[in-house]
């Protein structure tokens, strides 16, 4: 059987997008695996309620929060030299 040289050029642009079309597709397909499983996994973790904190955590915390919020002031006040770099 004779196939014309325009109609095989055809054939060939037809595949060449088929072949496009498959590749897009199996890469929805896979993101959409993945999104489906993420789903599924959420819908099964429970969240545990946290334990309350003892004085001496919540104490320690304090002097922590302290501590960063004065390092972080002093940060601020020494860079504010070099403000255009």
């Amino acid at each position: 059987m004779f196939i014309s040289k325009a109609d095989k050029q055809r054939i060939e642009v037809q595949l060449d997008t088929a072949r496009h079309q498959i590749v897009l597709l199996e890469s929805r397909i896979a993101l959409l695996e993945n999104s489906m499983k993420q789903l599924a996994t959420k819908t099964t973790k429970v969240k545990k309620p946290k334990k309350p904190l003892t004085a001496a955590q919540k104490a320690k915390n304090r002097e922590y929060q302290r501590m960063y919020k004065a390092r972080k002031k002093q940060e601020l006040t020494q860079g504010t030299t070099n403000v255009s770099a």
